[in-house]
């Protein structure tokens, strides 16, 4: 099975390149271990930023603009500089979760109740993923892996183009923020799409730590599993914000 073209940028078969057989090598423990670092550091900056005075709402809105940028940056030094993953990584949880904080401050603000519900619902699809992935009630083949790839790269594009138009003052894509029925079920689609990436990620972690992937690696397996989740917990929240302010 070809993992080259998973959906998830992190997870290359270029970066997890086998290692001396006298080395440490990546293992499953070791990717958990690493994933639940980065997902304490990811809720310590999420925890800082929603605790944090905002005077105005586009304060909120700058600091989120900023912490993107540093974020991304620091996304792509790890995946091209992979030796240094050690240091992004958590430096990379810690920004993440101060947009993940910012922007469930401004949910529970519109919403209330809002942030939990999709909190939980994430945790629950991660439990649910990872049932379907050890009971192979779904198996990851070449061809599913394609289907998914596609399907995140459309979506990643349609974001771009929204992201674009909000740059340059104009109007956002209705499909992306409207509460119509349309709106609604690409957000349920999307969510979707996110939760099988799981399913990938789970395999090619699998894969690499059974061919002998070097240690340093969990760091780069680890941030590839935060970036699903995070990406599962924006849609959900998105999702349900929709909701609510269709019932409103």
């Amino acid at each position: 099975m070809n993992y080259d073209r998973t959906s998830n940028p992190v997870f290359r078969e270029s970066v997890f390149h086998p290692q001396d057989a006298n080395a440490m090598v990546m293992t499953i423990d070791g990717v958990i271990r690493k994933s639940f670092i980065a997902l304490f550091l990811l809720l310590a900056g999420a925890a800082f930023a929603w605790t944090r005075p905002y005077a105005t709402i586009s304060e909120i809105q700058g600091k989120i603009v900023l912490f993107s940028i540093g974020t991304l940056v620091l996304y792509f030094v790890t995946i091209f500089k992979p030796d240094i993953a050690r240091i992004t990584v958590p430096l990379y949880a810690i920004g993440e979760g101060f947009i993940i904080g910012a922007i469930s401050w401004l949910a529970q603000k519109h919403y209330p109740g809002v942030v939990v519900q999709a909190a939980v619902g994430t945790f629950g699809v991660f439990a649910a993923m990872l049932f379907v992935y050890k009971r192979q009630i779904i198996r990851p083949s070449e061809k599913f892996a394609m289907v998914i790839f596609i399907a995140t790269v459309g979506v990643a594009f349609i974001y771009l183009v929204n992201w674009i138009m909000f740059l340059f003052g104009s109007s956002e894509l209705s499909i992306l923020n409207g509460s119509s029925n349309f709106s609604i079920g690409f957000s349920c689609v999307v969510c979707v799409i996110a939760a099988l990436n799981l399913l990938l990620n789970f395999e090619f972690i699998v894969r690499q730590s059974k061919m002998g992937a070097p240690e340093k690696m969990e760091w780069i397996a680890a941030l590839g599993l935060l970036v699903t989740l995070v990406w599962i917990y924006i849609e959900i929240l998105h999702l349900l914000m929709k909701l609510k302010a269709r019932n409103d």
